[in-house]
């Protein structure tokens, strides 16, 4: 079942190495489980990006390998959260738990005073146990057969949507897609060999 997620920036910044402005992901909108997880992510194009200064003068159009990256850097979040949940399951904790405290992590970001102390430690414990054996990094190493279908330009808003197809160990593949007012502008499949360090895979500091 499609659960909406809402997380903003700062909590996506937490689940990822990426900083501005290669930082290619705004907001995660929703999450899916299930035999193909799925998340859906979006990323606002704003005129003054620094790229902007050179591609292209008098027509602002966001490159394409832009585009791509936002896409790969989705399929880094949903992996993080598949692997998160089956480490959960493994130690009988309920997966919802994860969401719960991603959720309540955006609370802190906007000084929400709904935000649970108490769940913020039950997160940090999570991330710090769910996880395989740890490795030095994040990341994917990756395979891309990406089709780009149409430009995106400055003030639109780009749409992704990854799936999780198949899992063998870290070996996974990823459809992948990218819209942009309900029109396709990218698609594909992404192929990668992940590795994951439980530690620093969400920051959790002050």
């Amino acid at each position: 079942m499609k659960t909406a997620l809402k997380l903003g920036p700062d909590v996506v910044m937490r689940l990822l190495p990426h900083r501005r402005p290669f930082l290619m992901i705004d907001n995660v909108e929703a999450y899916e489980r299930g035999k193909r997880p799925t998340l859906w992510s979006s990323r606002h194009v704003s005129a003054n990006e620094p790229v902007f200064e050179g591609h292209f003068p008098e027509m602002s159009v966001w490159p394409g390998v832009y585009t791509i990256e936002g896409m790969g850097q989705s399929t880094n979040v949903l992996a993080i959260l598949h692997f998160v949940e089956l480490g959960m399951v493994e130690r009988g904790l309920a997966p919802d738990r994860l969401l719960e405290g991603l959720r309540n992590l955006e609370l802190r970001t906007r000084f929400h005073p709904g935000y649970r102390p108490e769940v913020q430690t039950e997160l940090e414990t999570i991330m710090k146990t769910a996880l395989p054996s740890p490795t030095s990094a994040l990341g994917m190493s990756a395979a891309v057969d990406v089709k780009l279908l149409a430009p995106v330009f400055a003030g639109q808003r780009i749409d992704f949507t990854v799936s999780l197809t198949h899992a063998m160990d870290r070996l996974l593949r990823f459809e992948v897609r990218a819209e942009v007012d309900g029109r396709e502008v990218a698609r594909g499949v992404m192929k990668g060999a992940y590795g994951f360090e439980p530690r620093s895979a969400i920051a959790t500091g002050d």
